[in-house]
Parts: C-alpha cells; structure tokens; sequence
C-alpha cells in the first residue's frame, strides 16, 4: 500500500441477533445488522429501519458530511422515559464501499447500549 492509497471500509453482515438499547430499554432487534469497520475507527453497526420499534424516531432537521458515507441525516430518539437528539442517523446516499449501509440506521450516545444473542 502505497501514502495515496486509503484502506478501504468493510462491510459485513453480523451472525446472530443484534439488539439496541436506549436508556436501558430495547428499542431495535434484528437478525439482518451489518458491521462498518474503517480503519482507525471502532466499528459501527447499522440495523434496517424495520428493525426498530415503531413511533420512537424523531426527524431532525440535523445532517452531517462523511467522506465516502455522504451526507447523514438524523432522527431523535423518544422513549417513555428520555429523549436522544440526533442519536440515530442514516446515509441515504452511501456508494461504493459504503453502499452495503445505504438507509440503514446506526446509534451513538453515551445511553445507546447493543447486546447480542445467539438465534
């Protein structure tokens, strides 16, 4: 690898369920999670919409730029018990490498916890 050359993402799907949790409650489950690995970052996860329990997500007006990702746009978390805003967000736009995660959401925040299990 040469100084120009950027290592590449990886995009791989997650064996078993994935579940996310958001102030201590479940708010996704799913068997069909994908792992983004760049390098020089922790790994993120990304679940499809589907996958989460109906009327917690909030849009926001909020988008971010990621280089390779394009532009991300965000939604709020609203539990019974705590709101997150714009902790969850989604690259509609995402090609190349990064085309495996195009409209699936990923979750950061310090309440934002993911457990798996086995199927």
């Amino acid at each position: 690898m040469t100084a120009e050359t950027k290592p590449s993402p990886i995009v791989t799907p997650v064996s078993g369920r994935v579940h996310i949790y958001f102030d201590d409650a479940e708010i996704a489950s799913t068997l069909n999670a994908m792992r983004l690995q760049e390098p020089g970052r922790e790994p993120q996860l990304f679940v499809p919409l589907e996958a989460v329990h109906p009327g917690i997500l909030e849009a926001s007006e909020t988008t971010s730029e990621e280089p390779g990702k394009g532009r991300a746009h965000y939604y709020t978390i609203k539990t019974l018990t705590a709101d997150g805003p714009d902790e969850a967000w989604y690259y509609p736009y995402a090609e190349g490498d990064y085309g495996p995660i195009r409209d699936l959401l990923t979750f950061g925040g310090d309440r934002v916890v993911v457990k798996y299990s086995e199927v």
